[in-house]
């Protein structure tokens, strides 16, 4: 009579340990990369929060009366910033300021550095600031685009 061994063989047991170390280390890997995808969305997520805030909260509204330097809105769309020469620096406007840096559109913010009087007007308001988006390059823009009570902002220093 022949018995049936139920005793595992060493290779049989070699490859039950192999593929038990192998899922454990997937298994492994995959909570890890879980673990980073869960902080990375975390740390993103709340850096839009706080960059929302800051442009669109308390900072954005309280220079929508034209008081200061600082955050303000800006209500079109498409709205192009632009440099050029020396011209661009003196006296603003399309003409003179022929470069296209950046464009910005609403809702978004732009940091208003200085304000001064074009070449030219738009919409009837002859100012054009300095600004800076919250994304590219710096530029000239006009002041009618920005979401403001008057064509001259109080309190920003003249360019």
């Amino acid at each position: 009579m022949t018995s049936l061994s139920t005793k595992p063989t060493t290779q049989t047991t070699q490859t039950t340990t192999a593929a038990a170390k192998a899922t454990s280390r997937t298994s492994l890997a995959g909570r890890i990369a879980s673990g980073l995808r869960t902080r990375a969305a975390t740390v993103i997520g709340a850096t839009v929060l706080a960059a929302t805030g800051t442009l669109t909260g308390a900072a954005g509204t309280a220079h929508a009366d034209g008081h200061g330097v600082g955050w303000y809105g800006v209500w079109a769309s498409g709205v192009n910033l632009r440099t050029g020469g020396e011209a661009c620096q003196l006296r603003p406007g399309t003409v003179n300021c022929f470069r296209i840096v950046n464009q910005v559109s609403a809702p978004e913010a732009v940091y208003v550095y200085c304000q001064t009087y074009g070449i030219e007007s738009v919409g009837g308001n002859p100012y054009w600031l300095w600004v800076m988006p919250t994304h590219g390059e710096r530029g000239y823009m006009s002041s009618y685009y920005i979401d403001n009570a008057s064509n001259w902002i109080d309190g920003v220093p003249e360019c």
